[in-house]
């Protein structure tokens, strides 16, 4: 896995709106860490060398943004990937 780890910084954002999930969504895939949302970042294969600390914060911002508007969140997932 290729991961622009000094590009994280992303994570650390709280989301709190729409914009915020967009933003949130559009840097997972600029770092090939695109998911989909209903698993747990730790059931990711492509995950696994991730710290402790870099899963918690991939579930929290998920969460954060599926709770916020979890419709759209879906929504521009399959927007970006054309599905």
């Amino acid at each position: 896995m290729n991961l622009k780890i000094n590009n994280m910084k992303f994570l650390q954002n709280k989301i709190t709106n729409q914009k915020e999930i967009k933003n949130y969504i559009d840097n997972l895939q600029a770092n090939n860490m695109l998911y989909h949302f209903d698993d747990d970042a730790r059931d990711i294969v492509d995950f696994q060398n991730l710290s402790e600390d870099i899963l918690d914060l991939l579930d929290t911002r998920t969460n954060e943004a599926l709770s916020i508007d979890y419709d759209y969140a879906f929504e521009y997932i399959c927007e970006l990937l054309e599905i």
